[in-house]
């Protein structure tokens, strides 16, 4: 129960439009208010940070994305340089989605340091009642509370990054005497609104309204890295007990905390990979452990220097998956070859750490077809050029280190457990309203939105959620790409949205979508065998975006393309997989604009498309003398 009653404000749209309400400023949630507005509907926003960016608000220092620019960015909104993707850093993208932000007027919908605290259906009006604790949420200060839009003058953002500095410093400086946990949760300092450049005081105790807002559509885009993953180590009292430090990567900052120390991380994803990297380069040693296969390793960049998604293309995924295997093989071998006996421009140590991403990917027997990617070769740099130890292994935690199931020991100072997030929705599981039924045909309860969210395989498209045929409830974010992109995925997911909330699509009934649902999971769990059951938002990227694009009537067409626009043809399908082959028709269709980005981006490597594109033509002549299970996908 509230100590006072929340103020009471149904949300109003125009006539023949809804209302909706967003929870998340982050990538996902942008994209879903750049769609909504669009179509002239009513937008709320709610993001507890202080800006907009979700995840990339409290990364650790020296971050770098893992796809590219132009596999990261939306259709709707370039950075210009599309004839040199780049990757991103944190601070980068930030202003990226700043800019994204201000173009489509986004800021006025958004209302910053603001907690959902719950949500739930009236039984009369049909509407949702979310209850919102507006303004006053406390955030830890970050190097990105103190980066401001774009917009404001380049005086004021210096300025604001020079005092953030301090603000930084002093806090650091505190939590080593009391204690990370304890000093970020009470904080008090002042920062700068990222869109007025107005200076703002951060308190433990500030000041918000509670107010319930009356909604036709609620969107969860809280994203996937909300709530810390660390699991309960055998030893680790013991471990902790004798002096032993152990950190989830979530508060991880930067390496020099582990100068001179023998480190253990746990987990090589694409953070943990880039941690051990940067701790190999502090601490006196590095062992890494993995349960079992590690993510299908990719490279940042080619051996050419170029970003290494421009193989993330339309021939490369349009080959069958019984062939994705043998795609991956001949590719490692193809690249394990150059890497050894190719040119010898590139240092020793580059040369070497591609021939042992080949090995490493060869030995575990995996492919982007069949495995979640890891698109970072930071752990294998710290393995070939500083020493790091890579450990397959179970293992338990003892007073001096650790102890593998295959009877090695490695001792260690401190371990890093680099072992992912997991999804949970507490606005859905408030105790004034978890058990309230929101659907009186099949007794749903606003706590099962809960599990809903959590599994999001059991969501229609792992977007909808299928107990309401009009899409009343949706989640964003939730559709993890083996290889591809989060961002782009969930403007697609948006885009769907859109049409559903404008009623020109209308989803098919509950069962029907419940039948779709574990259709698709027994589909993505077949595929990935080795991840999916763990990682349940995964999917293939372009079987994924290609099916929400066949369904709004958007997929671009192909043998048309290469009769009339060969170029674009060929900028599709051996150039990078992004969204804007989506605006060739369709309801979102914008020609031009993806003619002019198609002018400009490169396309892959020639060794790699080359073998690809021998399998693709391999896979349609058999499939043409009526072997089935070699038909290409949409080609």
């Amino acid at each position: 129960m509230f100590k006072k009653q929340p103020r009471m404000e149904v949300v109003k749209a125009a006539e023949g439009k809804k209302s909706c309400l967003v929870v998340g400023a982050g990538a996902s949630g942008l994209a879903v208010m750049k769609e909504l507005t669009a179509l002239n509907h009513t937008v709320k926003c709610f993001d507890e940070n202080v800006r907009i960016g979700g995840v990339y608000t409290s990364s650790y220092d020296r971050t770098m994305l893992t796809t590219s620019s132009l596999l990261t960015a939306y259709s709707d909104y370039s950075d210009g340089r599309e004839d040199k993707p780049v990757f991103w850093s944190d601070e980068e993208y930030l202003n990226y989605l700043d800019g994204f932000a201000n173009e489509f007027s986004l800021y006025q919908h958004i209302s910053f340091r603001s907690s959902v605290l719950k949500v739930t259906k009236c039984p009369k009006s049909g509407k949702w009642l979310v209850t919102v604790k507006v303004g006053g949420a406390h955030v830890a200060p970050h190097r990105s509370t103190f980066l401001l839009g774009r917009h404001i003058s380049e005086k004021q953002r210096c300025a604001a990054r020079t005092e953030g500095a301090k603000t930084l410093k002093a806090f650091y400086a505190k939590c080593e005497v009391e204690g990370f946990k304890k000093v970020k949760s009470a904080y008090a300092y002042d920062y700068f609104d990222h869109v007025t450049g107005d200076r703002k005081k951060m308190q433990p105790e500030a000041v918000f309204e509670l107010v319930t807002y009356a909604v036709d559509h609620v969107a969860i885009c809280t994203g996937t890295n909300h709530w810390a993953s660390l699991p309960r180590f055998e030893g680790q009292d013991c471990f902790i007990k004798n002096g032993g430090t152990l950190v989830h990567s979530e508060n991880y900052k930067k390496p020099e905390v582990f100068k001179g120390k023998r480190v253990l991380v746990v987990g090589a994803g694409e953070s943990g990979s880039d941690i051990t990297n940067e701790i190999a380069s502090e601490a006196s040693k590095v062992a890494i452990v993995v349960r079992g296969k590690h993510g299908h390793l990719i490279p940042r960049k080619q051996a050419d220097g170029r970003v290494t998604d421009l193989n993330t293309n339309r021939c490369r995924y349009s080959n069958p998956y019984v062939l994705g295997d043998w795609v991956g093989y001949v590719n490692q071998l193809a690249k394990k070859f150059v890497a050894k006996h190719g040119s010898q421009d590139k240092p020793m140590e580059e040369r070497k750490i591609l021939q042992k991403i080949g090995e490493l990917n060869i030995e575990q027997g995996t492919s982007a077809f069949s495995k979640f990617g890891c698109k970072n070769e930071g752990f294998v740099t710290a393995m070939v050029c500083k020493g790091a130890e890579l450990h397959r292994d179970a293992f338990k935690l003892t007073d001096t280190g650790a102890c593998f199931a295959d009877g090695s020991t490695f001792d260690c100072d401190a371990v890093v457990a680099c072992t992912g997030y997991r999804n949970s929705f507490p606005m859905f599981d408030h105790p004034d309203c978890r058990e309230d039924v929101i659907c009186s045909k099949c007794g749903c309860r606003t706590k099962d939105l809960n599990a809903f969210g959590q599994n999001p395989r059991r969501l229609y498209k792992q977007i909808f959620v299928p107990v309401f045929p009009d899409g009343q409830v949706a989640f964003f974010g939730f559709a993890r790409p083996a290889f591809g992109s989060v961002p782009p995925t969930a403007e697609m997911q948006a885009k769907y949205f859109a049409l559903v909330v404008d009623g020109r699509i209308c989803l098919p009934d509950t069962k029907c979508m419940e039948d779709q649902a574990k259709k698709d999971q027994a589909n993505w769990e077949w595929r990935f065998g080795y991840d999916a059951k763990r990682v349940k938002g995964l999917v293939d990227f372009q079987l994924y975006t290609d099916d929400l694009a066949e369904r709004m009537g958007c997929l671009p067409p192909l043998m048309k393309l290469f009769l009339t626009k060969p170029r674009i043809w060929w900028k599709i399908m051996f150039g990078p997989f992004t969204m804007h082959q989506y605006l060739l028709q369709g309801p979102f269709a914008n020609p031009r604009r993806a003619a002019l980005v198609y002018s400009k981006q490169p396309v892959g490597d020639f060794l790699e498309c080359s073998i690809t594109a021998a399998f693709l033509l391999t896979a349609k002549v058999l499939s043409l003398c009526g072997f089935s299970d070699f038909t290409p996908n949409n080609f």
